[in-house]
């Protein structure tokens, strides 16, 4: 099968490559929830041959706003096997080689807390690369934000069906011979020891985030669901899309979330992130929407209000803030909203990291 006009594997044997350009997508906003993988193999600084991979992610879970992003579903990796298989698959045909990715820490980090789900000793057989960033190599080539379509779009690239695994590596691949041939270098290796900003690093040196569970509070029994979400640090959710709707009602608006809510606290903050809004963790005058779970505070683990929702009832009272109060309900309906209108019909896009 041929992808984006790319000559699909296999390649012929003792095959020399010079790098190999990688992207995944992924199911939710966990690392390890990789649900395609695409690779472009880069010889003589020509792509010679790209291969794309379904992955079943675990429990193969997905999250609404990764499916609106890349369009696969859970029935597309009912039957395609883990990522170990995949990788074990793959990892042959990688072993030596340097791979890039477009802002790399993403891919690399779904490569090894996918690999660490399964124990230590995988990471240490089958995390053994070198990698370097695309974005850091167009750094100069390429003004203002540099997302793998602003950067395919400044440098000519062919981009045609973005979020598909396959096309964006082959896209990051071109992007990475494009910024080479204009220094020109003949090769990666050159390139990069001539420019000192370019940083190749190591799969196994990389640090994965740790993700502590909120303690119980004393005299507190925990529940079942999602209740004890672990922290959640704003700054930790980047948007994994490439373009906003700036007419969606969150779009660069400030949201708060307090109480319980159905899904875990970090996928709602994902979903509110990849249409536009900016996560706060206190209410302020400035605070557009309190998202209101429900709360335990109470003797006998009855609702009550939290110390969010008081405030942000005191800020209304004065009368002089445009805060909404929003139910769960109420924060997916608007959410969903945007989800059910195709990317075609939205005119108006805005471009996000």
């Amino acid at each position: 099968m041929e992808i984006c006009g790319q000559p699909s594997l296999p390649l012929p044997a003792n095959q020399h490559v010079d790098f190999v350009a990688i992207d995944f997508e992924t199911a939710t906003s966990d690392p390890n929830s990789a649900c395609a993988v695409g690779l472009a193999f880069v010889v003589g600084l020509e792509v010679v041959a790209t291969t794309h991979r379904l992955i079943q992610p675990p429990g193969n879970q997905y999250a609404q706003g990764n499916i609106h992003v890349h369009g696969i579903y859970p029935e597309d990796t009912e039957h395609a096997p883990d990522f170990l298989t995949v990788w074990q698959e793959l990892h042959p045909m990688l072993a030596g080689k340097a791979l890039i990715a477009h802002n790399a820490r993403f891919d690399m980090s779904v490569i090894k807390a996918s690999l660490a789900a399964y124990g230590d000793p995988y990471v240490q057989q089958y995390a053994d690369f070198k990698y370097i960033d695309s974005i850091a190599m167009a750094r100069d080539l390429v003004p203002g934000r540099k997302n793998l379509a602003a950067c395919a779009q400044c440098l000519g690239v062919e981009l045609s069906h973005h979020h598909n695994a396959e096309c964006d590596a082959v896209a990051c691949a071109q992007i990475a011979i494009t910024c080479i041939k204009a220094n020109h270098c003949l090769n990666l290796g050159e390139f990069c020891f001539s420019q000192p900003h370019i940083r190749i690093q190591e799969l196994s040196d990389l640090v994965l985030p740790v993700r502590t569970p909120t303690p119980v509070p004393r005299g507190r029994k925990p529940r079942s669901g999602p209740k004890y979400h672990p922290n959640v640090h704003p700054k930790e959710i980047r948007p994994q899309v490439t373009f906003f709707d700036p007419n969606h009602p969150f779009y660069q608006k400030s949201l708060v979330f307090t109480g319980e809510l159905s899904i875990d606290r970090r996928e709602a903050m994902q979903r509110a992130v990849n249409v536009g809004a900016i996560i706060k963790t206190a209410v302020s005058r400035k605070t557009d929407f309190l998202v209101v779970g429900r709360q335990y505070n109470g003797p006998g683990g009855t609702a009550t209000v939290s110390n969010k929702e008081e405030k942000a009832r005191a800020i209304l009272a004065e009368g002089k803030s445009r805060l909404r109060l929003l139910s769960e309900r109420e924060f997916l309906h608007l959410l969903q909203g945007a989800l059910r209108q195709p990317p075609s019909e939205r005119p108006n896009t805005a471009a996000v990291k």
